[in-house]
């Protein structure tokens, strides 16, 4: 029996084309997948994103964290969530790497793979470079050996991932695959709680005095409560506490001061810096 060839529907170059027509029009990046678009079980965010001014739609908890981090490094300009692959690039990556392409089983019609993430970053330069990334839970792609090692498990993902890895190579686009190891729930929490503050008001000069102040409370106690420091910052500067609070989110938001961010930052705590 013939081995059967993956193909392309006319439904899915019309959907495609329709997708990069509604972004030429629009000026703004859309998702090619969205919440809606997805029936499997687990839990979806479709959520506004203060900072791109857009709707932003993550298929699972593991999206949502990732796409907070990384929208909030400080050199990262924008995150287009759910970006297509042009499909006939993807079957000919499929094909050359003899890998079966993502496809309808019963009648071997091609999907259109998506890359969850694709970031562009301002390097020293004062150029721009993008990153390709696709985020999968940590057990889903490994499991620990009784000699202690380390083993990739489901090869069928890991041929996904080679043809996406090839689509964005032939680009320059560097592809990652990152896991809830790289987009921890800590992290991603602090930026929640640190976006409180997104839209705040400040100059340069009173973030600077504040950043100031705040490592000199801190230097002082490093054990104390964060909101004990909050206090302290209060006296130094003379503004309110709410004040002081929106200026420790905001300058934790864009990295202004050096926090460590792999723990829960709560104000009944006590909060590290990286000093």
């Amino acid at each position: 029996m013939p081995k059967k060839i993956v193909t392309k529907s006319k439904e899915i170059v019309k959907s495609l084309n329709a997708w990069k027509q509604e972004i030429a029009t629009s000026g703004k990046h859309i998702p090619y997948l969205t919440v809606r678009d997805v029936n499997k079980i687990g839990r979806r965010h479709w959520i506004h994103c203060p900072r791109q001014g857009r709707d932003v739609h993550l298929l699972s908890d593991g999206e949502i964290r990732a796409y907070k981090i990384l929208l909030w490094q400080p050199n990262v300009i924008s995150v287009e969530e759910q970006y297509a692959l042009d499909i006939d690039e993807t079957l000919d990556i499929a094909t050359g790497a003899n890998i079966i392409h993502p496809r309808d089983w019963k009648t071997f019609l091609g999907h259109v793979m998506t890359t969850d993430f694709v970031v562009t970053i301002r390097i020293d330069s004062g150029s721009t470079k993008c990153i390709a990334y696709t985020f999968k839970y940590w057990n889903q792609l490994f499991e620990h050996q009784e000699d202690g090692s380390v083993k990739q498990i489901k090869a069928r993902t890991w041929q996904k991932f080679a043809i996406e890895r090839e689509y964005w190579r032939v680009r320059g686009v560097e592809y990652r695959v990152i896991t809830e190891l790289d987009t921890t729930k800590p992290c991603a929490w602090n930026i929640e709680y640190f976006e409180l503050a997104h839209d705040l008001v400040a100059s340069s000069d009173e973030l600077k005095e504040f950043g100031q102040a705040f490592i000199e409370t801190w230097t002082e106690n490093p054990r104390h409560e964060l909101q004990d420091h909050f206090k302290a910052v209060q006296k130094l500067i003379g503004h309110s506490y709410q004040r002081i609070q929106s200026l420790f989110q905001y300058s934790g938001l864009h990295h202004l001061i050096p926090l460590n961010t792999d723990r829960y930052i709560r104000v009944f705590r006590p909060v590290e810096l990286l000093l």
